[in-house]
């Protein structure tokens, strides 16, 4: 009798393959979150800077985690002028928190984010400082600060595409716009412009 118990348990082994793994759709979001355009103790006129963050966001209902292979582009362009753009390169050297990512793996709860930093200097890919190009008309009545005048504002638009986790591909983040005034100083030598 038990001979036969185990004959059948045998015979009753599952021969059938397992099913070809299909990764889970809507996993991560993606998001310009912070752009900032940096004060003149820190960018001064001349020298303008801004900062930019993406979030990613596991929109998973479970705990995911793969292997990473952060890869892809940010483009900044200016929209009045579209021919001027500047392209940054994405990596896993961009992360805020590298700590996130253990043996090329990354473990991403419901819910949590992580987030990558960039600093533009407003040079676009040819070189070219853009707030030199900005409209700084009539400039006598366009003192924004003392000793800095201000150009007017201007629009730019952020797209970008991102490779995270090996399996699920590009995700791109909604294209983001953000007004960027350009500053000059009136008479170099003279704060913020020393």
């Amino acid at each position: 009798m038990l001979a036969c118990a185990a004959m059948t348990l045998v015979s009753l082994s599952c021969h059938e393959s397992l099913p070809t793994y299909v990764p889970p759709q809507h996993v991560l979001s993606m998001s310009v979150s912070s752009i900032q355009q940096l004060n003149d103790h820190i960018a001064p006129p001349g020298h303008q800077e801004m900062q930019l963050t993406i979030s990613g966001e596991n929109t998973f209902d479970e705990v995911f985690e793969d292997t990473v292979d952060f890869k892809g582009t940010m483009v900044i362009w200016w929209q009045r002028k579209p021919d001027r753009y500047k392209t940054f390169y994405l990596s896993e050297k961009n992360l805020s928190d590298p700590s996130l990512v253990h043996n090329r793996q990354m473990l991403l709860i419901p819910g949590q984010q992580f987030s990558m930093n960039l600093v533009w200097d407003l040079r676009s890919d040819n070189g070219v400082y853009l707030p030199s190009e900005m409209d700084f008309a009539n400039l006598r009545q366009r003192y924004c600060d003392p000793n800095v005048r201000c150009a007017n504002p201007e629009i730019f638009i952020v797209e970008v595409s991102l490779n995270v986790y090996d399996r699920l591909g590009y995700i791109s983040a909604p294209a983001t716009q953000f007004t960027f005034i350009g500053r000059e100083c009136d008479v170099g030598g003279y704060p913020p412009c020393n």
